[in-house]
């Protein structure tokens, strides 16, 4: 499943360095962030020929785990950023997949069927 990740986020990156992606059109995470005014770099690092997959500790540069963990305390049937498998530090991008489709890490277990932004 990374791999794949990684292989869209390339394609995204790519995407967005030739202009064909359109940060007016906030359609992903990416086009958001893009819309923000932060460059790819923020979370793929300098390297463009060989970008990074980001991880938690990229997310919690700009994002507060705390902060979300209160904001989604009251979903049921459970926070979906606190589990006992990972307590709070599951990498971000197992359900916000930047340059995709989001998808529910935790349906492929469970069915607690969290809509994912």
């Amino acid at each position: 499943m990374k791999t794949v990740q990684a292989l869209l986020a390339a394609l995204a990156l790519t995407a967005l360095l030739s202009g064909t992606a359109s940060a007016a059109d906030p359609k992903v995470g990416a086009d958001r962030h893009v819309a923000m005014g932060l460059q790819c770099e923020t979370c793929h690092g300098p390297d463009k020929a060989n970008p990074q997959e980001p991880t938690l500790q990229t997310c919690t540069q700009c994002h507060n785990i705390k902060a979300l963990v209160e904001k989604t305390k009251n979903i049921k049937p459970a926070n979906p950023h606190v589990s006992p498998h990972y307590q709070d530090q599951l990498d971000c991008i197992n359900c916000h997949v930047m340059h995709g489709k989001t998808e529910n890490f935790c349906d492929q277990c469970h069915q607690f069927g969290f809509k994912v932004p």
